[in-house]
């Protein structure tokens, strides 16, 4: 993955109902995002599920924090990594 410096990629995973309810709110918020297909594994199963990355300036994270404390709010099973320039590689 390529790092830009001044933005914060956000990498938002969750499984079954939490797929829907991730894209309305990125919809909601009118971010430009991407969507992919991942299987999510656990000790004693699996999931269907898929991973949302959007992108904010690095001056303004408000809203992507808003954004991923609402939906963890809702009790929903969310997994988040945020990248940026000064993220390892």
């Amino acid at each position: 993955m390529q790092v830009y410096r001044g933005v914060v990629a956000y990498h938002l995973t969750t499984v079954a109902e939490g797929v829907d309810a991730v894209e309305h709110a990125l919809l909601a918020a009118a971010l430009t995002f991407t969507r992919t297909a991942v299987t999510v594994v656990w000790p004693g199963g699996r999931g269907e599920g898929a991973e949302f990355v959007f992108v904010l300036p690095g001056t303004n994270q408000r809203p992507g924090l808003d954004l991923v404390q609402r939906l963890r709010s809702s009790g929903m099973w969310l997994q988040v990594r945020t990248v940026d320039g000064s993220t390892p590689r």
